[in-house]
């Protein structure tokens, strides 16, 4: 229990990096989609709001789960490693969900990569 309550902190710790790093990168002015899974429903967000929004609720999540893991209401269950898996499964999905929303406001804001320009052919 000890390693799947390490391995959600981590992932936690993630989600506080990618917001940290969405707020400094993306522009003033950029929206974040805070969604549920259906992109057409997604509520858009100012930046900061929107990213404190998915850290929150990984925040919350994380709570929810590793009292979940460590009560002993699940003490019970007919599978013993689903307490350890599924802190860290859970936290893992709202990491990369929130890193789709960092990469969807990165390429409405207009911020995509675009490919560097092909090297000039050497002259015989």
């Amino acid at each position: 229990m000890v390693v799947s309550l390490v391995l959600g902190s981590l992932l936690l710790l993630g989600m506080a990096a990618a917001a940290g790093y969405a707020v400094r990168s993306l522009p003033a002015g950029s929206r974040v989609p805070l969604n549920a899974g259906v992109p057409e429903y997604s509520l858009w967000l100012p930046a900061r709001a929107g990213l404190g929004a998915w850290l929150g609720a990984g925040a919350a999540v994380f709570a929810v789960l590793a009292w979940l893991t460590t009560s002993s209401v699940s003490a019970h269950w007919s599978s013993p490693a689903l307490r350890a898996v599924l802190l860290p499964a859970v936290m893992l999905v709202m990491l990369a969900a929130e890193a789709g929303a960092v990469i969807s406001a990165r390429q409405r804001a207009g911020l995509r990569r675009t490919p560097a320009p092909p090297a000039p052919e050497p002259e015989p």
